[in-house]
């Protein structure tokens, strides 16, 4: 039953997003583009990468850029 009850929580927390205002909406859609290239960049970086400590890097960023990407679109109307 705490399963339903964090699962519903979590519904209601991510179904209330902020009234934003048209400037703030258009720039979290230049920080999206700009995450989206990072990401896309980061990947394709990762196949090119010989060095096994510099993919360690390349995929962190991937992951962090996809995580900021996942919350800016929780974010924009």
């Amino acid at each position: 039953m705490a399963k339903n009850s964090n699962k519903n929580k979590n519904k209601n927390q991510t179904a209330q997003k902020p009234n934003l205002a048209v400037h703030e909406t258009l720039e979290l859609h230049e920080v999206l583009t700009v995450k989206q290239a990072a990401y896309l960049k980061a990947n394709m970086m990762e196949e090119i990468a010989k060095d096994k400590d510099l993919k360690q890097i390349i995929r962190k960023d991937a992951r962090n850029s996809k995580k900021a990407i996942k919350e800016i679109q929780e974010l924009l109307p």
